[in-house]
């Protein structure tokens, strides 16, 4: 039984991948359970369905396009989108957010002699 990344992308509250990444499901155990925690994640039972249908001692890959049918990815787009600079335009803002202005950026450096 290996659950691991389906399910811990299924936790996030913005899910996105790359446009050419693959995620293996495989078959499953503990059937009840998994279902409903995709249920509570808002992850549509066509994954539960893809997971079910695998034969234990195979995989099935998915696709970007699948993954977002299926609502295990939240939208299009790449996780890169959430990390660097690319998070400070996201909304709403993070608090953490240090982007600073060219003029600010500027200001800031020290003056070279």
């Amino acid at each position: 039984m290996r659950l691991g990344l389906p399910i811990m992308l299924a936790g996030g509250a913005k899910r996105l991948v790359g446009p050419r990444a693959k995620l293996s499901v495989h078959s499953i155990g503990l059937e009840q359970g998994v279902k409903t925690y995709l249920k509570d994640m808002a992850v549509g039972p066509g994954l539960f369905a893809a997971m079910k249908s695998v034969q234990s001692s195979r995989h099935r890959q998915l696709e970007p396009d699948m993954m977002l049918k299926f609502g295990l990815t939240t939208g299009p787009g790449s996780a890169d989108e959430l990390t660097g600079p690319g998070i400070c335009r996201s909304e709403p803002r993070p608090e953490n957010c240090r982007e600073l202005s060219g003029a600010k950026a500027q200001a800031s450096m020290p003056v070279k002699s």
